[in-house]
């Protein structure tokens, strides 16, 4: 997985001997179900220090994704009906309130589509995503990974995104595109 590379490359605890010596755990929110393949691998394949939470917009995906694709929430993997957006929101500003600055998520991965199957605008432009970012969603050596079609122009979102988290001090940023 890139995310899993991206991560373990920036000094996030990826594996099991890294959250012991760190003292910490992984944590990552995927915005978006689908079938429950992606967030089920990263609960599954990083043990027991990895907390994933999946925000899906539609009960009819979560049950969907229960029934037919064998997608089994746990205390690990925890899933949330609820505009990802707002949901990215509230958990930055809860955080800032309480005084956690350091950010919550190791890595926030988006991969929401609408009926048209292209990543909703609202996951990019003027969003209480870029808002989230920028109050601290992010841990400062997390990332963003965002799942676009090919077709997609990658650079208004990865514009909105950047200037979002540059306002924490947080550039850098790549994409992979693959076919």
């Amino acid at each position: 997985s890139v995310v899993l590379a991206a991560l373990s490359v920036i000094g996030a605890p990826v594996l099991p001997e890294a959250a012991k010596q760190t003292g910490e755990g992984l944590r990552i929110l995927c915005i978006g179900l689908g079938g429950g393949g992606v967030p089920s691998f990263f609960a599954e394949k990083l043990g027991p220090h990895c907390q994933v939470d999946v925000v899906e917009l539609e009960q009819a995906v979560v049950t969907a994704a229960c029934d037919a694709m064998g997608f089994v929430p746990g205390p690990r993997l925890r899933v949330v009906v609820e505009e990802g957006a707002a949901f990215a929101l509230r958990v930055a500003e809860t955080a800032a309130a309480e005084g956690r600055e350091g950010g919550v998520y190791d890595a926030v991965v988006i991969d929401a589509y609408d009926d048209e199957g292209e990543v909703p605008r609202s996951m990019w432009e003027g969003s209480d995503i870029a808002s989230a970012l920028a109050k601290g969603l992010l841990k400062k050596t997390g990332l963003v990974a965002i799942n676009f079609l090919i077709e997609v122009d990658l650079w208004p979102p990865a514009r909105a995104y950047r200037a979002a988290l540059s306002q924490r001090g947080c550039s850098l940023g790549f994409s992979v595109t693959t076919k």
